[in-house]
């Protein structure tokens, strides 16, 4: 019994110490394999993956125009087989984001929303599925404004819930410009496609508009501005009358009323012309505000038809004669009275004046 008992012992003790031989050597390796490796390298094992960067990352706009609302595709490759919630796409600061929440079409990705915030738009996904790596992903996007010309590039992520999967990465460069003279086609704007009033003489060059660049017969009296040029017409009528403008085969100087007439000289321009049954000449001269007076060499017949343009003249200087001291303008001539702007004949002494020396004439031929 006692030599049974001594071998049950023994072979206690050989299980006893293989256990602490094996766990001596297990202790041995991991000590070794500390020694041999850096320290760095333990944390790298332990340390979590980090995103993957997209391929393939190209911006190209419909239009490539500086201010213009433009439809912009967005491509991308997938690095990593993930659930993509939403997709981020970040934009120069120069970019206006703030209308382009309105997605055209779509590819590789599930249905979603757009929304915008500073620079960034984010494209969620309304039920994400996982999404494989390599695919290749399109997103159609209207009204982004580039507020600048340049080259730019975006910045494009995909997120999970918790977190990023790919990106952020870089797209390639893409351009936008302002529009020159070598982007319009020939015939390309004609006057249906200018806003009334939006071409100003501020905006035209000096001595940029010559006779060459001017279809002929292309400008006619309804093209200009009534605030430019204007012509008017009066007839031996009530109206006509009312105007000032009252043929009678005996009356050669008439002052006419007229609520375009600012009353100075520099700022205006009036010609005429008289259609009467015997022919006659007249010329205009300035008055006060609303009226001007018309002088004709021999009175206009009954019936007759006054004609009259009233152009507004463009600023002015005046400039010094060579041969004396004296200014190109000078005081108004006694042939061309000044005038009032009452309707009244008797605050027209000078038109009244020139009807009686008519009078005398015939009395004294």
């Amino acid at each position: 019994m006692n030599s049974i008992k001594s071998a049950d012992i023994g072979r206690k003790k050989k299980k006893v110490s293989k256990r602490i031989f094996k766990t001596s050597l297990a202790l041995v390796l991991i000590v070794f394999a500390f020694t041999m490796s850096s320290q760095s390298s333990f944390f790298q094992i332990i340390k979590p993956a980090e995103a993957a960067g997209l391929t393939h990352v190209s911006v190209v706009p419909t239009t490539g125009i500086v201010n213009q609302r433009t439809t912009y595709d967005i491509f991308l490759r997938t690095a990593t087989t993930a659930t993509i919630r939403a997709i981020e796409i970040t934009f120069p600061p120069s970019f206006d984001i703030t209308h382009a929440t309105q997605l055209i079409e779509r590819e590789g990705i599930r249905s979603g929303s757009l929304s915008s915030s500073g620079s960034t738009l984010k494209y969620t996904v309304f039920n994400p599925v996982r999404v494989s790596a390599d695919t290749t992903i399109r997103l159609e996007i209207a009204s982004i404004v580039a507020g600048n010309p340049g080259t730019f590039k975006v910045s494009i992520s995909t997120l999970r819930g918790n977190g990023q999967i790919d990106g952020p990465t870089s797209s390639s460069f893409f351009s936008i410009k302002d529009i020159g003279t070598n982007d319009i086609a020939a015939n390309s704007i004609t006057g249906s496609k200018i806003t009334d009033n939006s071409i100003t003489g501020s905006k035209i060059t000096d001595n940029s508009v010559t006779g060459s660049k001017i279809t002929d017969n292309s400008i006619t009296g309804q093209d200009l501005s009534t605030g430019f040029t204007i012509r008017k017409t009066l007839h031996d009528d009530t109206i006509g009358h009312a105007h000032g403008w009252n043929p009678d085969t005996s009356t050669r100087a008439f002052g006419i009323l007229d609520s375009d007439i600012s009353g100075s000289s520099s700022s205006e321009f009036v010609s005429v012309m008289v259609r009467s049954g015997n022919p006659v000449f007249c010329a205009a001269a300035s008055g006060d505000t609303g009226v001007f007076g018309v002088y004709c060499d021999s009175p206009p017949g009954n019936s007759a038809e006054l004609n009259y343009i009233i152009t507004k003249l463009p600023a002015h200087d005046d400039v010094a004669s060579p041969l004396s001291a004296s200014t190109s303008e000078s005081a108004p001539s006694s042939a061309s009275p000044s005038l009032s702007s009452s309707p009244q004949t008797p605050a027209l002494p000078d038109i009244a004046s020139i009807n009686r020396q008519d009078d005398s004439a015939s009395e004294f031929p």
